[in-house]
């Protein structure tokens, strides 16, 4: 049994894995007809709830059928030369998340930059959209991360490095990214890390240093032209 997915209001198209001439096919939904031709006896006919939607390939008894809906959702069975085939195709139809607002939503709504997390919720309702994929992304710039519905952000220094929060949703028929959220941890800033903050430290106790080198420097060579001046003026007298 082969899974086929179909967008609601699409098409499906369903391939039987068979090669060579084909003399007569019947193909089956939900137990009841939809196409039957045999070859100089039986003409081409469409019957039941997909007639006026369906297209036989007499050639390859390959089945399209137009403008899907819901309630067209159940197995598809094929017969090729008076055999049935083996594999048969289980239809389900999805809603196109084009048709569906996606958006990052944060829980609670009144979270702040005084709270140690926060909660990311990618949507609401893909009723008849799943199965669905979840994917993130942290900033403008950075890269699509596979996950869950659900992201929990703390308040911490690598999450204040990033501005916003970006959700995208897929399944097997379409995708839909959402507008970015603004992090409510988000200081303006980069945070540093714990190694730039080792790195600022240590510079400014260098520079501190060299500071009280060049005062100390400065300061003997005063003292030491100072004596030798009231030296040469001793001299002179």
């Amino acid at each position: 049994e082969q899974l086929k997915y179909f967008e609601i209001g699409g098409k499906l198209v369903l391939r039987p894995k068979f090669s060579g001439p084909i003399t007569s096919i019947t193909w089956k939904h939900k137990g009841g007809l939809v196409a039957e031709w045999i070859k100089d006896k039986v003409p081409l006919e469409y019957l039941g709830d997909l007639k006026g939607r369906s297209e036989l390939d007499l050639t390859t008894g390959t089945l399209t059928v137009s403008n899907m809906l819901k309630d067209h959702d159940g197995l598809f069975t094929v017969e090729i030369n008076e055999e049935v085939l083996p594999g048969s195709f289980k239809a389900v139809g999805i809603r196109n998340l084009n048709q569906t607002k996606v958006e990052v939503i944060m829980r609670p709504l009144t979270c702040s930059s005084e709270a140690p997390d926060c909660t990311l919720d990618c949507g609401e309702d893909f009723r008849d959209a799943e199965p669905v994929q979840y994917f993130w992304k942290n900033g403008e710039t950075g890269k699509w991360e596979s996950g869950g519905k659900r992201k929990v952000i703390i308040n911490d220094e690598k999450i204040l490095n990033f501005k916003s929060f970006t959700c995208k949703a897929k399944n097997p028929v379409s995708e839909n990214e959402s507008d970015p959220l603004e992090n409510p941890f988000f200081s303006g800033e980069p945070a540093l890390c714990s190694t730039e903050v080792v790195g600022v430290v240590m510079r400014s106790v260098a520079l501190l240093f060299l500071l009280i080198l060049f005062v100390w420097f400065f300061w003997q060579n005063r003292t030491t032209f100072c004596r030798c001046g009231c030296k040469d003026r001793e001299n002179d007298i």
